[in-house]
């Protein structure tokens, strides 16, 4: 059997030293997996959630140009897969009402990121199922929108919407 190894006092200091150094490494590694994703909240990605809510609402719910107008720049720049890009008052402009068409849009849970943008704004990615009353099936869609802030205020300065796409296969 061996004899137990014993430290002189500058090897006990020594290991008492690596073991706090580990211990610190250990705390600040468990404290990675707990730290809050700031993409999926806090105050930026709760003002820019309730910014999205705001221009759908604005699009789908109360179909209210004038709040809808106001959501966007004056430069503002729109991409769609399906129907092209537009710009200015083009985007601004709120052509037709979906509700009345019975088209909703929902945002997917949990789909929802925000990015910030040092000196501008933030970005939010997210992806939303729009569904017909009386039609079988959805489409679901991504999106990706550049918000500017400016004095305080949001506006919607950049869309991309693509990838639209049944979210139920036909039958």
């Amino acid at each position: 059997m061996r004899a137990p190894v014993t430290l002189g006092h500058s090897g006990a200091c020594a290991a008492r030293r690596h073991a706090r150094a580990l211990a610190a490494l250990l705390i600040g590694y468990a404290s990675l997996g707990s730290a809050q994703d700031t993409t999926r909240s806090g105050p930026l990605f709760d003002e820019l959630a309730g910014m999205d809510k705001q221009l759908f609402d604005a699009a789908f719910v109360s179909c209210d140009a004038d709040r809808f107008r106001a959501i966007f720049t004056a430069d503002a720049e729109f991409y769609h897969d399906r129907t092209g890009a537009a710009v200015g008052e083009d985007v601004r402009t709120l052509k037709s009402c979906p509700r009345d068409n019975g088209v909703t849009r929902t945002l997917m849970p949990g789909s929802l990121e925000v990015y910030p943008m040092k000196g501008y704004g933030a970005v939010q990615i997210g992806r939303h199922v729009f569904a017909r009353k009386g039609e079988p099936g959805s489409e679901v869609a991504k999106f990706v929108h550049l918000w500017k802030q400016e004095n305080g205020v949001w506006r919607l300065a950049r869309v991309l919407s693509f990838d639209h796409r049944p979210s139920t296969p036909p039958p």
